[in-house]
């Protein structure tokens, strides 16, 4: 199988690494090329990986593979989908799918009915989140009530020079990175339209005109309630995903690295009435696990490869079809907070 990679920044490396994992335990011999017009970075991606790579994306030598994953700042990315519908029949681009709704529109617009085009929500494939979705889907907590997440990191000294935090490269601030990730589990926990009930925005550290603090609530037709939080400036790193129903509950916390390992635990209606505490008596379903395979089983799964690990998920890869919602409701998002469209 042959693999064009677009990109070879820190999620290009994070794809590759994955990639290559996959042919190993497959034993699939995936025929690998990089793509990127640093040969710093080409210059790595030799040294670590000792792969193919071409400093031209129109060069003959890399058209035609089976598998194109574009891996690029939001603001190249638009182009060079468009341009990769002439070359293969499936891509995965990072997320989000396009900067705005009407970027995601000129993309799709464009795109060919035989073209499998897919976004890179991983978040998905975290093990906890995964096996908390499958509960949700199952109606392990009963009705649900309320969903609260959170996600925030601190990023590093002189990160205000980076494209992440450029407004017209990323396309906003915290909002659409991280901030899409929270949107495309919020809409994955629906089953129904996501309204924009209200929320807020703080700016002012990274001074780049960006929202770097943003608080959203959000509502389905169900009168379920969605908490959403989402920052650029919370120093020690947080991901917290939790969901209260009439039955009981369920917390994912962490995703590895400087988040800390990931933890999902569940608890029961008054679980306190066995005889223990509430926190006695709740279940453990996950424990110590480094999230490093997110974009492994992201990957296995587009692939229709089984997984030792979610082998039995109903969660899905991210389609274009899952991908104009999230850009539809950050839309919204936006529009609440009075965020004027950057691009």
């Amino acid at each position: 199988m042959k693999i064009l990679v677009v990109g070879a920044g820190l999620i290009g490396k994070e794809r590759i690494a994955a990639l290559k994992k996959i042919s190993s335990n497959y034993s699939m011999g995936l025929d690998i090329t990089v793509v990127d017009k640093s040969e710093k970075l080409l210059d790595e991606i030799r040294e670590e990986f000792k792969l193919k790579v071409n400093s031209n994306f129109n060069d003959e030598l890399v058209k035609n593979p089976d598998w194109i994953f574009i891996c690029t700042p939001h603001s190249v990315a638009p182009d060079l989908i468009i341009e990769a519908f002439s070359y293969g029949k499936n891509i995965l681009v990072e997320k989000p799918l396009g900067r705005n709704l009407e970027e995601c529109n000129k993309i799709l617009e464009a795109k060919p009915d035989d073209i499998n085009l897919y976004v890179g929500y991983n978040y998905r494939f975290y093990l906890g989140i995964n096996l908390l979705l499958n509960h949700v889907k199952n109606n392990f907590f009963g009705d649900l009530i309320s969903i609260n997440m959170i996600l925030g990191h601190g990023n590093s000294p002189g990160m205000e020079n980076s494209w992440k935090l450029n407004p017209s490269m990323c396309g906003g601030g915290c909002l659409i990175d991280p901030g899409v990730h929270l949107l495309d589990i919020a809409l994955s926990i629906s089953n129904s339209e996501l309204k924009v009930k209200g929320g807020n925005f703080w700016k002012g550290f990274w001074k780049t005109g960006i929202e770097e603090e943003a608080h959203i609530i959000l509502e389905d037709n169900n009168n379920v309630i969605f908490n959403i939080q989402t920052s650029l400036n919370r120093w020690r790193s947080n991901f917290t995903l939790e969901v209260n129903g009439t039955e009981g509950y369920g917390i994912v916390s962490g995703r590895g690295r400087s988040y800390g390992d990931q933890v999902y635990k569940t608890g029961k209606r008054w679980g306190w009435q066995s005889g223990n505490s509430q926190a006695e008596s709740e279940i453990y379903h996950l424990e110590n696990y480094t999230a490093e395979d997110s974009f492994y089983e992201e990957i296995v799964s587009l692939f229709s490869l089984t997984s030792k690990s979610i082998s039995d998920s109903t969660i899905y890869n991210a389609d274009h079809i899952s991908g104009k919602k999230v850009m539809k409701l950050l839309k919204e998002c936006r529009s609440e907070l009075q965020l004027k469209e950057i691009v």
